[in-house]
């Protein structure tokens, strides 16, 4: 076996180290040295080809989740708005139906409670003052409906009998609106 000396040998150990390192084939643009020794007897031609490579870059481990991702604002699902709360219940004014506010201020006059009847809407319906509305039941003995019916939730049309103090008794047919509990309203006729 050969032995190589001096440059030749430093040379060969060179591109060994060099081959060895690189381990990649890369495009980058490589170098080549030709040296051959001076000595006689260590005539040897040896070919060094040196090829950069890029250094290793040290890495960094990455962290791994071990819980569910926090949402965002893009990812987070939007919760749909509460449906409006319930309307509240409605007054006792609101519960009584138009056809018992009618019946009632009837009521009220055949048992000689002008002022009740006055505050449940004789008010409204009446067109003058209070004493004039009381005094225009001097003659009436009683009140008694007849046919009542409501035409929707704020109007009643009824049929009443005035029973007058001589014995007579007058027929009206009147169409009622009621608001509120109240009579807003009336449209009334004597039919005799």
């Amino acid at each position: 076996m050969r032995t190589l000396s001096g440059a030749a040998g430093l040379a060969l150990v060179v591109a060994l180290a060099l081959a060895g390192c690189s381990g990649t084939t890369s495009s980058t643009p490589t170098a080549t040295r030709t040296t051959t020794a001076a000595t006689p007897a260590a005539r040897a031609t040896v070919t060094v080809t040196a090829t950069p490579t890029t250094p290793a870059t040290p890495t960094t481990p990455v962290p791994v989740r071990t819980t569910a991702p926090v949402p965002t604002a893009s990812t987070a699902a939007v919760a749909p708005a509460p449906p409006p709360p319930a309307p509240p219940p409605p007054t006792p004014a609101q519960q009584i139906n138009a056809e018992a506010v009618v019946t009632q201020y009837y009521q009220d006059i055949t048992d000689h409670d002008y002022a009740a009847a006055w505050a449940l809407g004789g008010d409204n319906i009446a067109g003058g003052s209070y004493s004039a509305y009381v005094a225009g039941f001097d003659t009436t003995a009683n009140i008694s409906l007849g046919t009542v019916s409501s035409f929707g939730s704020d109007q009643v049309s009824a049929v009443l009998y005035a029973t007058q103090t001589d014995g007579s008794v007058k027929v009206f047919d009147g169409t009622y609106t009621v608001s509120g509990g109240v009579l807003v309203g009336a449209a009334i006729r004597q039919e005799r």
